[in-house]
């Protein structure tokens, strides 16, 4: 008898065993497939591990000639040959690349030659800190338009997490009062007595730049490109070589 029931176990179970078997031998398949396809395809357009994903590029229509540059802060010949305007926050970490990694070597091959004048643009949408420090741009460039770049590049260096507590109005003009050649007390003046001229500038701006194309910061426009993110001094040099031919 109990031999009866052990054999009657077994071919009950055996068959269904062998199915299972069966099924994931499949799925095991099916998996193994997948991942030979994948491996053929090679990398889809999501970032490979250690590489960038490129920014991709507006598909607005833009012109240089079409931005408006008067009354702008801006580095260079007046009549350079090309204008590359610059959009960007002071509290923007990506700014600070660009104006660490790449603007010096502009500076010195481009507009030191003449070939070139820097606009500055403000597309400040980071909070109150960068709304203040933008004033405080426009001051200085009425108050001081020399020592600009130098007052820019103590700003940045200042730069710390976005609306960590830094970027007040007194946290700004005591800063400016280290720059030397500007008056730290007229550009104080000049935030309190034109802060809504200055303010009315920072938003048209922003909205200019929206308007072409400028989602982010830093955003470029130079000849009929547009470009964005922190890019590499190469891709600069392309589009600016390329118009000076």
């Amino acid at each position: 008898m109990p031999e009866q029931t052990s054999r009657g176990v077994s071919g009950i179970f055996m068959p269904t065993l062998v199915a299972l078997l069966v099924g994931m031998a499949f799925v095991v398949g099916v998996l193994w497939q997948k991942v030979n396809n994948l491996e053929k395809s090679g990398p889809t357009t999501a970032a490979v591990a250690g590489e960038a994903v490129p920014n991709p590029q507006p598909t607005v229509a833009v012109n240089i000639a079409d931005v408006d540059t008067s009354g702008e802060p801006f580095i260079g010949k007046e009549d350079a040959p090309v204008t590359l305007a610059y959009w960007f926050d002071y509290q923007c970490p990506f700014c600070k690349q660009f104006e660490v990694d790449v603007l010096p070597d502009l500076i010195d091959k481009y507009v030191n030659s003449g070939k070139l004048k820097i606009v500055f643009k403000d597309y400040q949408f980071l909070g109150e800190d960068s709304q203040n420090v933008g004033l405080a741009a426009h001051a200085v460039w009425e108050a001081s338009p020399e020592n600009f770049l130098k007052w820019q590049e103590a700003i940045f260096g200042k730069q710390d997490a976005e609306n960590s507590g830094w970027g007040s109005v007194e946290d700004i003009i005591a800063l400016t009062a280290l720059v030397d050649g500007v008056d730290a007390d007229k550009v104080a003046s000049l935030m309190e007595s034109k802060k809504a001229e200055y303010q009315k500038e920072q938003d048209d701006d922003k909205a200019e730049g929206t308007a072409m194309g400028i989602t982010g910061t830093p955003g470029f426009i130079v000849g009929t490109q547009n470009i964005s993110g922190a890019q590499p001094l190469s891709t600069f040099a392309a589009a600016i070589d390329a118009l000076l031919k």
